[in-house]
């Protein structure tokens, strides 16, 4: 056999050891993916489950006095005794201020003692009507004037009253605006008064929870002013209407206050507590959020899984409300979720 001969047979050979390895190495690759593709991804997993929980509803509210009222001049005149400390909390009936009085006083004065005058000649002339017919008609003139004394004392009475202003309920007092000795006309205000004990609250949520709230369920608030502390209270007033421009129902809740510690004006986050309800509840870590909608994925009896959308509800720490989308006893993956898509095989670790 010739050199030339022997090249030629080298390089068939060459050629044919190429050939059949272009036809193994792919069938070997496709052979490693076909395994790739079926290993199961490594994942953790619970089942859902139904839990009792209070429904809840939060919304800001603005506090406000229990009982408040402006104190003001009724009249024009001297304002001769003024008794304000600025937050200084005081008794109903207490007097705050007094005007000058003293005409009126030495008027209900004179009227006293001509009333008193006039009582004794009423019952002088009664006595003279058992016994003489003519002295009726006396007895019914000084009855008449008895009766326009007791007229003219009620009205000064209720002047002297006007001219002096007292607590109207048990309250705190607001900065002084006046001075002792001033001269007011009627309507200029002197103090405020604000009853703290109780503090009503004022808040809207959607008109969806129309039918959820009732007057006397359980409030509570929070403010920033104390971060750590909890006022309880309740619903105490429910708007008959609905504004038709928020689409939300205004609510009054009563907090109580004891230490005075909330005061009006201030703004309260305000939680009411519905009835109590068995949801469906997940952990938060098994949600897998995709614009403005969440995902989980579910474990079949194949032990592959599917992607399922759902409607999330109320959030508690640590776990999520399911409206819809599940069902108790499904079992969905709660971490390694990242890794799957449906139709991959998973197998549970640490279960």
């Amino acid at each position: 056999m010739s050199a030339k001969q022997s090249r030629l047979i080298w390089v068939f050979l060459i050629l044919l050891a190429g050939f059949c390895a272009y036809l193994l190495v792919p069938k070997a690759a496709t052979s490693g993916k076909q395994k790739s593709a079926d290993q199961a991804v490594m994942v953790k997993t619970e089942q859902v489950s139904t839990h009792r929980i209070a429904r809840e509803i939060d919304a800001l509210g603005n506090a406000m006095s229990f009982a408040s009222a402006r104190l003001v001049a009724s009249s024009s005149d001297y304002l001769v005794e003024l008794n304000v400390e600025e937050g200084q909390l005081v008794k109903q009936g207490q007097l705050i201020a007094r005007f000058n009085d003293t005409e009126e006083a030495a008027r209900l004065a004179e009227l006293k003692v001509q009333l008193s005058e006039q009582s004794r000649q009423l019952a002088r002339l009664k006595n003279l009507t058992k016994s003489q017919a003519s002295a009726m008609s006396l007895y019914d003139e000084q009855n008449a004037k008895v009766e326009a004394t007791q007229a003219q004392i009620a009205a000064l009475q209720a002047k002297i009253s006007e001219l002096t202003i007292r607590a109207p309920f048990d309250g705190m007092l607001g900065l002084r605006q006046v001075s002792q000795g001033a001269y007011l006309t009627a309507g200029t205000e002197i103090t405020t008064i604000d009853d703290l004990s109780r503090i009503r609250v004022e808040f809207s949520v959607a008109e969806q929870y129309l039918s959820d709230i009732k007057t006397g369920m359980k409030v509570t608030g929070s403010s920033a002013a104390y971060r750590n502390e909890k006022f309880t209270g309740t619903v105490s007033a429910i708007d008959p209407r609905i504004d038709e421009v928020t689409r939300t129902v205004r609510i009054h809740a009563i907090v109580d206050n004891p230490a005075l510690k909330l005061r009006p004006g201030m703004l309260l986050k305000m939680q009411v507590t519905l009835q109590e309800a068995d949801v469906l509840e997940i952990s938060e870590k098994a949600i897998l959020p995709l614009q403005s909608r969440h995902f989980v994925f579910v474990v079949g009896k194949d032990q592959k899984v599917k992607q399922v959308a759902i409607e999330t509800g109320q959030r508690r720490p640590g776990s999520v409300e399911v409206v819809s989308g599940l069902k108790a006893g499904d079992e969905i993956v709660t971490e390694g979720a990242q890794k799957l898509r449906t139709g991959v095989l998973v197998e549970r670790v640490g279960q």
